[in-house]
């Protein structure tokens, strides 16, 4: 409805303009056109402009002038061109191109399709843009010039519609002009660089950003080095060389303008980043420093608390943990007030993990919980914005096709006026015809005309004599009808006497009986009025009673239909109901989906004593890379559909699943005596289940090696979220199981000291000594080798 809405006011203001631009009969030439469009050209009241410009414009349609109508259109392209709204800069550049389609030149009609592209990529209406420079590119073609702008935004159009193959194959087609100048060359390795970058093909990338580095020394383009540094040191970090990223990153801080801030910051906080990455704190923490301080230059501050965050999590590394909440603190007071919401969640979520390390487990829900409330706020805008941006393009396209149609119809109205037009000339040329014939007719019409008149003459001296015959008859018959008139008279004389005699006493007698007649008429009319009212009575009376039945039969329909509506919505929301409850039961534990049921919220619970597992898949990373998205989205489920199973069978709880890694627990929500042995016993049927399952796979398919890891120990279990409820665990007991398996070996299960000593008369048992578990120093492990 608001689409309609802005488009009716769209066409209204349309037509109220042109309403409101009176053109007289004597302006109606192409003198008045080019006057008007100078004086635009001379104006620098935009209102004016835009009024001069659209008079010219009217004008040119009205008498047909194809050049006023073009200078017309560009001038109001020219006032449109940078306007926030498209409609205008649409319906403008739409009206040249369709102008150029039917009359101009070659070279208009490749600017026509460039410039609707330029506008359709802008709006992100990828596909349309990607016809238009087609378009471009087919017309350069029949005219042997040259199509760079054209090629290269087609390029472009590709990469923004995702379909990479087709962008680098147009490239490379552009690739092989050998016409090409140092600059355009740039830009299309720039482009092609990029398409590598999200096929993440980054020895491609790289290799287009070193032709770009060649290309750009000893060249006008000298300044993009700086840029092309960074972005190689960039890629390298992908390539995981961090030491040529190191020397990339060094390059591109050394050779940018000592003004250029960003591109400087930018470069030491990608540093910093790599130095994080080799663990090498002290180092990273400067370049983040360094980083913030040319960030402060540009008062760019989304990158100056990202640049706060990566030296709390240095501290967070070097275990400071008191220097480190000074630095959030700071952060968080600054991103609150400056609303930087993307910085300030991912602060929240370093004060938890740092809480966490401290056994604050009930700080870190707190803070984990403002973390998520402001990540799903964000979530929740992009996909606002996402969907205005889809309702822009919808209404892009609508207006597109309303102007085409408008458009269409005006030549349709030309064609039925020209084909008036010839039907009058024909209607004429008939007329002019049959004109002639009756002429021809009229000539013979006069020569019959002379003979009838003689003929006429005789006729008329016969009739002469038969009057006079007839005269005389006529005198001999009058002669006797007087005499006959006379005998009657008399006896008409001699009867009128006798009637007035009776006349007289017929009329006495006759009015003796109207009286009668009178009386007896009075006497029935009123008696009739009588009967009248009465059955006009009882019909009154019958027409309220059918009315009202009426009106109880629809008022019981009315009450029947809703009692059955009603009815439908209760066994609907019971439906919906069980579907809920049945949802909930599959995200949280049973007694905690009761608990939330019951109160609207669940409290964190301190457990002395579960055992925790966790799984993970050896060389994940090069499964993935053998296998499409689709296809390892598919195994990772069929292989945690079995884990669940199996996980249930041994009547333990599964809290989640990280990527590849799988997280399960013994004795939460509710408690049981033997959960060790339990997660031990389950932790070995997940390992044969995949012995099974690798064992039934292909040759060429890559199998799937697991690591599995144990601890017994404290944890505080909760549900986190707000709109998105999660049951987890937290403590150090979580860390230690997760570096349980980080420590252990493909297909085996790795347990801790705590552990063993609740199932080492259940299992046989293999100790592997103290061995060193990150952050956690020195830590007995066991492998369990199978059951006693």
């Amino acid at each position: 409805m608001k689409f309609i809405f802005i488009l009716f006011v769209i066409i209204i203001s349309e037509n109220v303009f042109t309403q409101e631009i009176r053109i007289s009969q004597n302006e109606l030439n192409r003198i008045s056109v080019d006057k008007f469009i100078v004086k635009a050209s001379y104006e620098k009241d935009l209102d004016s402009i835009n009024f001069f410009y659209n008079k010219a414009l009217l004008i040119s349609e009205e008498i047909d002038y194809w050049d006023g109508e073009v200078k017309a259109c560009k001038g109001l392209y020219k006032i449109h061109e940078k306007d926030i709204e498209i409609y205008e800069k649409l319906r403008y550049a739409l009206l040249l191109s369709n102008l150029y389609d039917k009359k101009g030149s070659l070279d208009q009609k490749v600017i026509g399709c460039n410039q609707l592209a330029k506008i359709y990529y802008n709006e992100r209406l990828y596909s349309k843009a990607i016809e238009q420079y087609k378009k471009s590119v087919v017309l350069e073609g029949e005219g042997n010039s040259g199509s760079f702008e054209s090629q290269i935004g087609l390029v472009k159009s590709y990469k923004g519609a995702k379909e990479f193959d087709e962008a680098l194959a147009t490239a490379r087609k552009l690739e092989s002009k050998s016409t090409l100048s140092n600059q355009q060359k740039i830009e299309l390795q720039k482009e092609k660089a990029e398409i590598y970058h999200v096929l993440k093909a980054y020895d491609e990338e790289l290799e287009s950003y070193l032709i770009i580095i060649s290309l750009v020394n000893n060249s006008n383009d000298s300044f993009l080095e700086p840029t092309i540094w960074n972005n190689i040191g960039y890629t390298q970090k992908y390539l995981n060389d961090y030491s040529s990223a190191k020397i990339a990153f060094l390059n591109a801080i050394e050779k940018a303008d000592k003004k250029d801030f960003h591109l400087i910051g930018g470069g030491y906080y990608n540093l910093g980043l790599i130095h994080y990455n080799q663990h090498d704190l002290d180092s990273a923490f400067l370049c983040f420093e360094l980083g913030k301080k040319a960030y402060e230059s540009l008062n760019s501050f989304e990158n100056i608390y990202k640049s706060m965050n990566m030296q709390a999590m240095v501290y967070y590394k070097k275990n400071d943990q008191y220097n480190a909440f000074i630095l959030l603190k700071n952060a968080i007071e600054f991103e609150k007030s400056n609303k930087i919401y993307s910085e300030l969640a991912r602060s929240y979520e370093i004060k938890s993990m740092v809480h966490q390390d401290l056994f604050e487990y009930e700080l870190a829900l707190i803070e984990y919980k403002n973390f998520l409330n402001i990540r799903d706020s964000l979530l929740t805008e992009n996909r606002f914005v996402e969907n205005k941006l889809l309702f822009e393009q919808y209404k892009v396209e609508q207006i597109e096709k309303q102007f085409r149609l408008i458009w269409a119809k005006s030549e349709m109205n030309v064609i039925n006026t020209a084909k008036e037009r010839a039907e009058k000339v024909a209607e004429k040329e008939r007329f002019n015809s049959k004109l002639k014939e009756d002429q021809l007719n009229i000539s013979e019409l006069k020569n019959s005309e002379l003979k009838a008149k003689e003929e006429l003459q005789r006729l008329q001296l016969n009739e002469e004599q038969l009057n006079r015959e007839n005269a005389e008859r006529k005198l001999e018959l009058s002669k006797r009808e007087n005499e006959l008139r006379k005998l009657a008279l008399e006896k008409e004389f001699l009867v009128i006497e006798a009637n007035k005699k009776e006349i007289g006493f017929l009329a006495k007698q006759s009015d003796m009986e109207t009286q009668k007649r009178k009386r007896d008429a009075a006497d029935h009319a009123f008696k009739m009025r009588i009967v009248y009212g009465v059955l006009l009575l009882i019909l009154i009376v019958l027409i309220i009673i059918i009315y009202s039945y009426k009106q109880l039969h629809k008022r019981k329909v009315f009450i029947e239909k809703q009692n059955a509506i009603i009815e439908e919505s209760r066994a609907l929301i019971e439906k919906e109901k069980e579907i809920s409850e049945s949802l909930l039961l599959n995200i949280l534990p049973e007694s905690i989906a009761e608990e939330l049921k019951l109160n609207g919220s669940s409290k964190p619970k301190l457990f002395n004593e579960v055992s925790v597992g966790f799984t993970d898949f050896s060389g994940f990373t090069m499964i993935s890379e053998k296998m499409s998205p689709q296809q390892l989205v598919e195994k990772l489920d069929e292989i945690f559909y079995e884990f669940d199973l199996i996980i249930e069978k041994n009547g333990l709880q599964r809290i989640k699943t990280i990527g590849d890694a799988y997280m399960f627990a013994g004795g939460v929500p509710e408690q049981i005596e033997n959960h060790a042995v339990q997660t031990v016993n389950a932790a070995l049927d997940l390992r044969n289940f995949i012995n099974e399952y690798n064992s039934k796979l292909a040759e060429s398919e890559p199998k799937w090696n697991i690591r599995i890891g144990v601890n017994t120990g404290q944890i505080v279990a909760g549900v986190i979220g707000i709109k998105k409820f999660a049951y987890d665990i937290w403590g150090d007991a979580v860390n230690i199981a997760a570096r349980m398996e980080s420590s252990g070996e493909i297909g085996k299960v790795n347990v801790s000291g705590s552990t063993f000593e609740l199932v080492k008369n259940n299992f046989k048992t293999e100790y592997r000594g103290k061995v060193k578990a990150k952050n956690k120093g020195e830590i007995d492990m066991y492998f369990i080798e199978k059951y006693i």
